[in-house]
Order: C-alpha cells, then sequence, then structure tokens
C-alpha cells in the first residue's frame, strides 16, 4: 500500500509556503507510507503571505520507483513496482495582526488526493480517492531583516477516504501524524537564496492494523539562482534528506532490526514568476542511499496565486 530574493519575493512566497499532505513516496513505515511528502519544502518555505492576504497553492506530482530496498540497498521485494499521481491544494492565510516586534501569523489547510498503482510479486492493484487533510492552527513568523525569513509552525495530518487493511493499496494511511516544522529563507544577495525546512512527523498507531510507524526526521533544501537581468527567473538545486529515528512497531514489538527509512534526495529546480504573486515551479528529483524504503524518482509541478 502506498498510501525568491526578499527584493523580488511576493511571487516566491506563493508556492513556498509550501504544501504538505500527500505521500509521494513509500518508506519502511506502514505499507510504505509517509504522511509528510519529502521535498515538498523546497520554494522561499519561510515565506508566508503577507499580513492580510490569503494565498492558494497547486501541486502535482508523479513519483515512480522499481525497487524496494532494505538496509544495505539490496532490492528487499521482487516484482517491486510503484506510481503516485498526486494532487493537493492549499490554503494559507496571514492574520492582520503583527506584533511590535514584527511577528505575524498564518494559518492554513491543504486537501490531498491521487492515484496508487502497486505491483508486488506479481499481484498488483490501483486506487483513486482522498488522502488526508493537513491542517496548520498557526504559524508563527518573523523577519529580523529583509534578507532573512523564519517560520515555525505544528501541524497534524488527519485522514481520509476508506481505508482496507486487507487490500493491496489504500490512497490513505490511516493514522494521524503531528508535524513540527522549522523553515529558514535568507538571501546572501540580491541574487542568490539558501533556503532549509527541518520537520519532525510524529506518528499515530493504526488501530486497524495496530502497527505503529517510526518518527521521522526530514530536512528539504534548496540553493539557487535569480539573474538580475531576468529577475523572474530562478534556477537551483533543491532535494530532502529524510531519517527515521524510531523503530516500526507491530503489536508493541520491533518490526525486524526496527525497519528504519534513510534516503537521500537531489535535482534540478526552476521558477518562473508571471507577477508579484503568481509563479510556477517545475523540479525533478531523484533518490539514492535509500535504506528500508522505496528508489526512485519524482516530477512537481507547483503553482500559487492570491485570492
Amino acid at each position: 500500500m502506498i498510501t525568491f530574493n526578499s527584493r523580488n519575493i511576493s511571487a516566491g512566497l506563493l508556492i513556498a509556503a509550501t504544501f504538505s499532505g500527500f505521500a509521494t513516496s513509500a518508506q519502511a513505515v506502514e505499507n510504505g507510507v509517509t504522511n509528510w511528502p519529502n521535498g515538498v519544502n523546497t520554494v522561499l518555505p519561510a515565506m508566508m503571505p503577507p499580513q492580510g492576504a490569503t494565498q492558494f497553492y497547486g501541486y502535482t506530482i508523479y513519483y515512480s520507483a522499481d525497487k524496494f530496498v532494505d538496509g544495505n540497498g539490496d532490492e528487499l521485494i521482487p516484482g517491486f513496482g510503484l506510481d503516485v499521481y498526486a494532487q493537493a491544494f492549499r490554503v494559507n492565510h496571514t492574520w492582520d495582526y503583527k506584533t511590535d516586534s514584527g511577528v505575524t501569523f498564518t494559518s492554513g489547510a491543504i486537501l490531498s488526493g491521487g492515484k496508487y498503482d502497486l505491483e508486488v510479486s506479481g499481484l498488483d492493484d490501483t486506487e483513486t480517492g482522498l488522502n488526508q487533510i493537513y491542517l496548520t492552527p498557526l504559524y508563527v513568523n518573523w523577519s529580523p531583516s529583509e534578507s532573512l525569513h523564519l517560520s515555525t509552525g505544528f501541524s497534524v495530518f488527519v485522514p481520509l477516504g476508506d481505508y482496507n487493511a486487507n487490500a493491496l493499496v489504500n490512497t490513505t494511511s490511516n493514522y494521524e501524524s503531528y508535524v513540527q516544522e522549522f523553515d529558514f529563507t535568507w538571501f546572501p544577495s540580491q541574487e542568490w537564496e539558501i533556503s532549509m525546512s527541518p520537520t519532525i512527523t510524529f506518528n499515530a498507531k493504526n488501530d486497524d492494523t495496530n502497527y505503529e510507524s517510526g518518527d521521522l526526521f526530514n530536512l528539504d533544501y534548496f540553493a539557487g539562482y535569480r539573474p538580475s537581468t531576468a529577475p523572474q527567473w530562478q534556477g537551483g538545486v533543491a532535494g530532502h534528506y529524510t531519517k527515521q529515528f524510531t523503530d516500526d512497531k507491530l503489536n508493541g514489538y520491533n518490526v525486524g532490526d526496527g525497519f528504519r527509512l534513510k534516503k537521500f534526495a537531489v535535482g534540478p529546480q526552476v521558477f518562473y514568476a508571471f507577477g508579484p504573486a503568481t509563479a510556477v515551479v517545475f523540479k525533478y528529483l531523484h533518490e539514492t542511499n535509500v535504506e528500508f524504503g522505496t528508489e526512485g524518482s519524482s516530477l512537481w509541478f507547483q503553482f500559487a496565486m492570491p485570492l
């Protein structure tokens, strides 16, 4: 089962308030599901809509993997194949209030779903449906300067859609996840951007299977260049590092030696701004150095616009 420069940022913050909430790859958690979509927060992650503004975001992802590997990187599941087509929509609103120190507050929600094709040892199944809703009651945002932006928030994934514990594939994980997110965006010069988004995900138990997926650390990253002669364009390198730091458990006992996921992904990212609050992003991420998870690649299309 699978279940831009602060002077030219407005277009970027749009996509930057990145989406979380659809599974884009199978991992060493139950049935190959992680609720946090690794690699999503690579576009101005610390940039939220300006005070009093509302922003709409769309995310379209295709992920494909042809192997599931063990702790040594060797194929663990024969005849494995996975294709995920995921779609998500997000709305973020920054409240019309700012503290004396310049702190603002943003609330957001994301709805996701998709189509999941899984093949294992000659068996195959396809499911289409809702995935989950991702709720962030409050992001706390602070920009100590025009070149440095920080944001943090605590969020919850709530599963949606039908779940069948006996099915080969489901579109939902059937358990909640709680995410602490820290976002950092820095412009060392007018042309350059460096962004990072570390997250810690705490997973609840799936009551239908009595399986508890291990907790995860993930770091999304981006380093990009925006030419001063064409500031609407930006190109750079994006990716993520993911490591599971607690064991998977079934009926309260460790699964094998913990079945802990580890992987690294990297690839190109291109950004184009149509205006001060409308932009699109394309990126390609390839996974490597994988332990206890799928090894594949993903294509992303993201857009943002004001409401």
